[in-house]
């Protein structure tokens, strides 16, 4: 007997090695094929080969997708092997069965037979095995979008990693730690851990890991938007790349570089990139996720280009892709794109409604970014109401303060003080380009120096020199250069030309225009931005951040006093008034290099610096007062000491811009709580900036909240139906409330 047992587990041990050796030259049907012509061979043992021969043929099954028999056969092999107890292989059966449920959609019993493995290798002394296991459970979170317990999961496989030493390891988690932190919105984590793999993979020499590395890091940036760190990261990742055999990355690479050209608003190039990366990924597959993000790109671009159809077109390729992959983030960007695209056709209520769609998904995902920038979106969008445009706003705002992306908090800022102000000229202008139907422009303020200045203007304007104005960003450069159209030349075009927005591959030929046919896409002739001001003002914006290759063009073109449209010889006499703005040092950047001296000159014949609001005491109030009187808090002539105090006192690194914005908030937090001291929700606002404590606008509204409830149901005794009144709001909504909050009423007695 005992010799025919041992016969037996030969034969299995044999069929076992055989069975490997198909499955690791991924022929998957012959090792099927071979596993069923032998079966009857275990009917004689229910042993260790026995199970062992079992995992193998269900790892077969589950290459060729056939996951009902997969989980089967390694559900047997997992009740022989509970039999012989908690062993080595019980926990590499339970890698396998976790890996065939995942692939079923089983995700909750999958997460449960990989915390299985893990624990049984961990019993066992296996750390290899144990770090394995934890890297196929963090990566089960991460296709759930459950990124916090996708990273929980991942620093205890480093510890394992450590105890094991293995460099190998560490490096390569390291980089999906960083790509996690980058998906939840906490890009300085992001940058830590993914140099920490650059370090590691240098070490080790791993290049494809390297190029990987850089190509995150290079999204980091993208999100960050620092778009020249962002440069030198991928080119760095193209430096390794091109030692690597892998389409794949290359194809990643090139949607980065995409994305990077896209963001900087060099559209075209964005284009070219990224049709190139669709040829390339279409090789590949053409219905993979790769495809898939490229194709989501190249919307965006063409979106942003106005070629909806073409857009459309994307957006629907890419959903089915995407859809049909379960990536909810891209399932979320999509739905936006395609909103913006019905609301350019004029489909107003279909297009608020994919926004909030979107919106739902892209929160449910974890992915912070993303949902920062279709808040941003609709935050734009006139298709929403005043007040819920600006609480779209304020949550962007919230994500990149928090995470210290000033670019964005100050595009966010601009865009927030346009909110609804576009009737008000003392606050902003009209459009970039104002013809002589605009209204009359006033610049509030009770600065001396700034009064001026505005008194001095008419005789600027008569003695036909430039002028410059310098100061912080959200001073008033844009609205003092609009007033002092108004006040010089208002019948005339006020064309206001922002140097940093406009990508220099387009900048020549916006400023100069162009003949038909002068480039590839000069489909009909185009005015530029310098003949447009023609018997106006024209005002350059941050023109610090012009090209150096466009400044001596520009100094010829305002020494001559004429242009030459790209492609024609005509030249184009101009009677101009010339403002420029900048928040850099110019005299600094012509010591650099980076400034020419004699546009320098040429610009600065008047130069004006507009002080922060900070030093402006005299301002904050006489701001105030205006903006407060055009939003719906009624606070009558007085205002409160403690209010005029708290704004009196706060620095105001925004400058008005800022201050224009507590405003707004203000009136937003008044709304959301229906009832309210103004002082009071000035002080929570004030409070909480000043000492620096990260919370948002909603959960201050909400502690706001909470006490009014609370002080109006002590104040009733307790009595709902009386608390409901004192706050003049419904009886539901303070049970509403209770409920949400968690306070509880027992006996008179308020918890």
């Amino acid at each position: 007997m005992r010799k025919e047992v041992i016969h037996a587990s030969g034969i299995l041990e044999a069929m076992a090695h055989y069975l490997e050796s198909l499955i690791s030259s991924r022929d998957y049907t012959g090792a099927v094929r071979y596993y069923e012509d032998n079966r009857s061979e275990l009917d004689s043992t229910d042993g260790l080969e026995a199970a062992l021969l079992m995992r193998l043929a269900a790892t077969a099954y589950t290459s060729l997708a056939d996951y009902p028999v997969a989980l089967r056969t390694a559900r047997t092999a997992q009740t022989i092997l509970t039999k012989l107890g908690d062993n080595r292989e019980l926990a590499e059966t339970f890698v396998v069965i976790g890996g065939i449920l995942r692939n079923m959609g089983e995700l909750r019993e999958a997460e449960k037979a990989f915390r299985d493995a893990e624990s049984i290798f961990r019993r066992n002394d296996c750390p290899e095995g144990q770090s394995r296991a934890l890297n196929l459970l963090a990566g089960l979170f991460f296709r759930q979008s459950d990124y916090n317990n996708a990273l929980t999961v991942l620093m205890d496989a480093v510890s394992v990693a450590r105890r094991l030493n293995d460099r190998h390891k560490l490096a390569f988690m390291m980089g999906n730690i960083g790509r996690i932190h980058t998906f939840i919105g906490n890009p300085k984590e992001a940058r830590k851990h993914l140099q920490m793999n650059i370090e590691l993979s240098t070490e080790l020499g791993q290049t494809l890991e390297l190029a990987r590395a850089y190509m995150s890091l290079g999204y980091v940036h993208i999100l960050e938007a620092r778009f020249d760190q962002a440069e030198v990261a991928l080119d760095s990742a193209n430096q390794y790349l091109v030692q690597c055999d892998s389409s794949r990355d290359e194809v990643m690479y090139l949607t980065y570089l995409g994305e990077l050209k896209y963001r900087s608003g060099d559209l075209q190039t964005a284009r070219e990139v990224l049709e190139k990366a669709l040829t390339l990924g279409e090789k590949i597959g053409p219905e993979t996720t790769l495809v898939g993000r490229v194709l989501h790109h190249l919307a965006e671009v063409t979106v942003r280009l106005g070629s909806y159809q073409t857009a459309q077109r994307y957006v629907s390729r890419a959903m089915v892709i995407t859809k049909q992959a379960g990536v909810t983030e891209e399932i979320g960007a999509l739905l936006c794109l395609k909103a913006q695209i019905v609301e350019a056709q004029g489909d107003e209520s279909k297009a608020r409604e994919l926004y909030v769609r979107s919106l739902d998904v892209l929160v449910k995902s974890g992915v912070q970014s993303a949902r920062a920038e279709t808040l941003i979106t609709m935050g734009r969008s006139p298709i929403f109401s005043v007040r819920q445009r600006l609480i779209y706003l304020f949550r962007a705002e919230e994500f990149y303060r928090r995470n210290g992306i000033q670019t964005e908090v100050e595009n966010i800022e601009r865009i927030i003080s346009d909110v609804d102000d576009r009737s008000d000229q003392t606050l902003t202008g009209v459009s970039d380009t104002v013809g002589n139907d605009m209204k009359r422009v006033v610049f509030l303020t009770a600065y001396p120096e700034i009064e001026r200045f505005k008194k001095q203007m008419p005789l600027i304007a008569r003695s036909d020199l430039p002028i410059m104005l310098t100061g912080q960003t959200g001073t008033g450069k844009d609205h003092l250069a609009r007033f002092y159209h108004s006040t010089v030349r208002p019948d005339g075009p006020f064309v206001a030309v922002n140097c940093a927005s406009i990508p220099e591959t387009l900048l020549e030929s916006e400023l100069f225009g162009y003949l038909r046919g002068a480039f590839t896409g000069a489909d009909n002739d185009k005015q530029g931005l310098l003949a447009s001001a023609n018997g106006g003002v024209l005002y350059l914006d941050e023109i610090g951040d012009m090209p150096l290759s466009l400044q001596s063009k520009l100094l010829g073109v305002l020494e001559t006093r004429r242009v030459i449209p790209v492609g024609s010889t005509t030249e184009i006499e101009l009677d101009i008034l010339l403002v420029s703005a900048t928040n850099k040092d110019l005299k600094l950047m012509v010591d650099e290099g980076t400034f020419r001296r004699d546009l320098f000159y040429r610009i600065s014949g008047i130069s004006f610096h507009i002080p922060s609001l900070k030093h402006r005491k005299e301002d904050i109030l006489l701001l105030l007062r205006h903006f407060l009187s055009r939003s719906s808090i009624a606070c009558g002539e007085d205002l409160p000491s403690e209010l005029v105090y708290l704004f009196l006192e706060y620095d105001w690194p925004g400058n008005v811009r800022e201050l224009l914005n507590k405003v707004k908030r203000l009136e937003v937090m008044a709304e959301m709580v229906n009832d309210g001291d103004l002082v009071e929700l000035s002080r929570s606002i004030f409070t909480v900036e000043q000492s620096h404590v990260e919370r948002s606008l909603f959960d201050r509204v909400e502690q706001f909240e909470r006490r009014l409830i609370t002080e109006a149901l002590l104040a009733s005794g307790g009595n709902k139906s009386k608390a409901a009144r004192i706050l003049g709001v419904h009886e539901a909504t303070v049970r509403t409330k209770l409920k949400r909050y968690g306070i509880t009423v027992e006996g008179g007695i308020v918890n």
